[in-house]
């Protein structure tokens, strides 16, 4: 054992970072509220994908939007001085609601943020979403600093029926949107969001608790693909977000609320 032990050191200097400072190298980009980032451990990582879920009207949207602003902010206040990129895929951009938290939201007014320094692109093929993301997107990155890219929703272009032959189809392209959403990430630092929607679980019952009873959808090839998965919802009028799936945080619950100003937790 001594002489594992030695050896062990000795060749210490082989392995050039551990898990420990690759956690302590992470960056965050703020949500904006002080009890959410606490929550999160610093806020929205700068790597890898984070997936909002929930049920319709529960706040994915609301969260979305207030990160276009945060990223704006300079880097003293938690942002990353640059723009973001929001890919809609069902509705229209939500921009009346953008335009509400940019005259009501404290820290818009405090750092000016602005809605020029988001830029929207509608899609609603599986083929659409894939020349956004693999070919549009890196242009707009030559060009511009572009710190977060929200897909809002990225279950909505694959929501069609398939048989054998389009559902082997659906993986690939789910595969390589993920690849290239996990490159901007690692590349460029970019914070990438990507909302879903919940399916009901079969064979669920009212007793079991709300993670096991609503799933997030896309099934277990884009799940692969996660690295933070948040789910928000509801118990009675109370709105709760919890974080599910993480390689550093644990299952905590954060109540949070929505007003004119956004999103902001209680608890």
């Amino acid at each position: 054992m001594a002489m594992s032990n030695e050896l062990l050191q000795r060749n210490d200097s082989i392995f050039a970072t551990t898990a420990f400072d690759l956690k302590n190298e992470e960056s965050y980009l703020t949500t904006g509220c002080s009890k959410f980032d606490q929550f999160l451990r610093g806020g929205i990582p700068k790597k890898g994908i984070l997936q909002i879920y929930g049920e319709s009207g529960i706040g994915k949207t609301q969260l979305a939007l207030q990160l276009c602003l945060t990223v704006q902010v300079p880097e003293s206040e938690g942002g990353a001085a640059a723009a973001a990129v929001y890919i809609c895929t069902e509705d229209t951009f939500p921009s009346r609601r953008l335009q509400e938290l940019l005259t009501q939201s404290q820290l818009s007014k405090k750092c000016c943020t602005t809605g020029d320094s988001i830029f929207v692109e509608h899609v609603a093929t599986m083929e659409e979403l894939e020349v956004c993301v693999i070919q549009k997107i890196p242009l707009l990155i030559n060009s511009r600093k572009i710190g977060l890219l929200v897909i809002d929703s990225i279950a909505a272009p694959y929501r069609a029926e398939y048989n054998d032959n389009e559902l082997k189809k659906r993986a690939k392209s789910l595969r390589s949107i993920g690849h290239q959403l996990h490159k901007f990430g690692s590349d460029y630092t970019i914070s990438v969001v990507c909302i879903n929607q919940v399916s009901a679980v079969i064979g669920s019952n009212i007793q079991e608790d709300i993670h096991k009873k609503q799933q997030p959808t896309l099934g277990i090839i884009w799940a692969g693909m996660i690295t933070n998965s948040l789910q928000l919802y509801r118990q009675g009028k109370r709105r709760y977000a919890c974080m599910v799936v993480s390689p550093y945080l644990p299952r905590n619950v954060l109540e949070f609320r929505i007003t004119s100003a956004g999103v902001t937790g209680i608890t």
